[in-house]
């Protein structure tokens, strides 16, 4: 290293430094229930790809942006035999599963329900002029048995 200064780098108030910073996470098992029904078990609650077309709504002449979207919807089973605690969104579906095992509950079949939603912007003629809006929960992230 060559240094034009008599000045040492080490008592240079201008010598490079580095700040590292740990910290210990602790690891926990997350719950995935963002299956896509391509690739799923027959029958598995799931995600399913579905497209809706403006056009073909007959909306494509005051929505000016997207001219479609994925809504996706969710199809499957939600009754498995091996159900642990853990999968359940609430304590109250764990409840109402428990009955429904007993035969306490005739009929009653969990359903396979979206569990998490995402927004999406639209551009569209109004009264106003062009309006940009963001429409929460348009789009299916995830899908699950409650």
């Amino acid at each position: 290293m060559h240094l034009k200064s008599p000045v040492s780098l080490e008592l240079s108030p201008n010598r490079p430094f580095l700040v590292l910073r740990t910290e210990t996470r602790i690891l926990r098992r997350v719950r995935r229930r963002a299956i896509d029904c391509v690739g799923a078990m027959h029958g598995q609650c799931c995600k399913e790809s579905f497209y809706v077309s403006f056009k073909a709504l007959g909306w494509d002449d005051w929505i000016i942006a997207p001219r479609g979207y994925f809504a996706n919807y969710c199809r499957g089973d939600c009754s498995g035999p091996f159900r642990t605690p853990d999968t359940f969104q609430t304590f109250h579906a764990h409840f109402i599963e428990e009955y429904r095992k007993m035969g306490l509950l005739n009929g009653m079949q969990p359903c396979c329900a979206p569990v998490k939603f995402s927004s999406m912007s639209l551009i569209y003629y109004g009264d106003d002029g062009i309006i940009k809006r963001d429409l929460p929960k348009m789009v299916v992230d995830e899908c699950g048995c409650p």
